[in-house]
């Protein structure tokens, strides 16, 4: 090798390692970034923790504090407007029971339904102004419809009764009117077209 090759390797093993030197600084130096960060974010959280703690802390002595300097007065009135409040939403719950009550007869009679769907049915009526005239109208919707399928049905002919061996009445009428035609040709001799032709158009 001659020298100015050897120099040349020289200069190239060192850039390389001075290239490694330099990556394993900036990688130290950026772990050491994110070390502070890290830190300074976990001196951050417990500086508002401790706010937090302190506020809470104050909103609830000053809470204790207003209770105390409230008169016995004040203290009886806001009992007052409490005790009225549940009255008053004892008042409406009795109030919408009786008006379920009537509301269910009222269904039950009209509408001719059992307790359980007139129940279901004046929770939903609760509240209309006109619960007479709602369920008047269910009721000729329902009559309609009633009249509507009597009608269809009444165009499906009944089956007839059940004959012996569970023929109905018409088989029994072929089956003898067969019968019939058969003893006329036996005592007769005449064919079976002419034994038929009275019956045949």
């Amino acid at each position: 090798m001659s020298e100015n090759e050897i120099l040349a390797e020289t200069i190239d093993t060192s850039t390389n390692s001075n290239s490694n030197d330099k990556a394993d600084i900036v990688e130290e130096k950026q772990d050491n970034d994110v070390s502070a960060e890290l830190a300074k974010a976990k001196a951050d959280y417990a500086k508002l923790k401790a706010a937090l703690d302190k506020a809470t802390k104050e909103a609830g002595d000053a809470k204790k504090a207003l209770r105390a300097k409230q008169s016995a007065e004040e203290i009886a009135a806001e009992e007052q407007k409490a005790q009225d409040e549940a009255t008053k939403k004892e008042l409406e719950a009795l109030r919408r029971e009786v008006a379920s009550a009537k509301t269910i007869k009222a269904v039950m009679s009209k509408l001719g339904t059992d307790e359980e769907v007139s129940g279901k049915i004046s929770e939903y009526l609760y509240g209309a102004e006109d619960i007479e005239n709602a369920l008047t109208e269910i009721q000729r919707a329902w009559s309609a419809k009633e009249k509507a399928l009597r009608l269809e049905f009444g165009r499906v002919p009944a089956p007839g009764a059940g004959g012996a061996n569970g023929e109905d009445a018409e088989m029994q009428k072929a089956v003898a009117l067969a019968k019939e035609i058969g003893r006329e040709r036996a005592s007769t001799g005449r064919s079976v077209k002419d034994s038929l032709a009275g019956y045949v158009r």
